[in-house]
C-alpha cells in the first residue's frame, strides 16, 4: 500500500461524524462522507484502523445482492457492516497477536478494534463453517504466492480464488490502485465503480464492488 505524510494538525477531525456514542464505527451516508477530503478520510482511518467506509448505499446494494441468501463477511474488522446486514462477522483478528501488537505500537499506528460479533475465524474456516451462498469482503489481502511475486499479498492473506470456487457469489469492495494486482482479476468477474464508496485511499484511483461467479457445470 502506498505511504503518504499527514500532518494531523494540518487536516480536520471527522470522528464526531463516524463514531457513535461509544466510539464505536457506525454506518453513514454517502452525502456526508461527500464533504470529508481524502486526507481527512486517511487521517480518522489510520486513527480507528478503517479501510473502507460502510455507508447507507453500500448496504442497500449488499442486500439487494444477498437476496436472502446464505451471507457472510470475512476480513469484517469492526464488524459493522455485517452487522447491518444482520450476517455473521469474522476474521482471524490477528492485529491481536502479541508480536504484530507491538509492531504497530512501535510504528505508531493503532491496530483495528475488532467488534465483539466477529468471530475468530481465518476466511476458508468461515466459508467450511457457513457453507454461505455469499462471501462479502472489504479491502481483504489476497494470499502470497511465491511463484508471483509481483503480485504481492500475504503469506496470512485470503485464497481468494478457493473462496470463489466454494460459493455462488463473492463480493470484494477495494480500490483500483491499491487492489490492482489481485490474481482473481484474471477470472471472469464484474466491475462497478458507483459514486457512493469512500475509502481511506488517497491515490487519486476510484473504489470499486467487483463480483465473482462461480462456474457451474451444467448437468446433461
Amino acid at each position: 500500500m502506498d505511504a503518504f505524510a499527514l500532518d494531523p494538525k494540518k487536516v480536520q477531525d471527522i470522528s464526531d461524524h463516524l463514531l457513535d456514542d461509544r466510539g464505536r464505527l457506525r454506518i453513514s451516508s454517502a452525502r456526508m462522507l461527500e464533504g470529508t477530503t481524502a486526507q481527512e478520510r486517511l487521517l480518522f482511518g489510520v486513527r480507528q484502523g478503517v479501510y473502507s467506509f460502510p455507508t447507507d448505499e453500500l448496504c442497500e446494494f449488499l442486500r439487494s445482492r444477498i437476496k436472502g441468501r446464505i451471507a457472510i463477511e470475512i476480513g469484517a474488522g469492526h464488524g459493522i457492516l455485517a452487522q447491518e446486514l444482520s450476517i455473521p462477522a469474522t476474521d482471524n483478528r490477528q492485529q491481536e497477536d502479541p508480536e504484530l501488537k507491538a509492531y504497530y505500537a512501535q510504528i505508531g499506528q493503532p491496530t483495528v478494534p475488532y467488534g465483539e460479533n466477529v468471530e475468530k475465524l481465518d476466511a476458508a474456516a468461515a466459508v467450511a463453517k457457513y457453507q454461505p451462498h455469499v462471501v462479502i469482503a472489504c479491502w481483504v489481502t489476497h494470499r502470497f504466492d511465491p511463484d508471483r511475486p509481483y503480485a504481492g499479498g500475504s503469506v496470512t492473506g485470503v485464497d481468494e480464488a478457493s473462496i470463489i470456487e466454494s460459493c455462488d457469489e463473492y463480493i470484494f469492495i477495494g480500490n483500483e490502485r491499491v487492489h490492482a494486482h489481485k490474481p482473481i482479476w484474471e477470472m471472469p468477474h464484474e466491475k462497478l465503480m458507483p459514486s457512493w464508496l469512500y475509502s481511506r485511499a488517497v491515490n487519486g484511483s476510484r473504489e470499486f464492488i467487483a463480483t465473482w461467479r462461480r462456474c457451474r457445470i451444467a448437468s446433461v
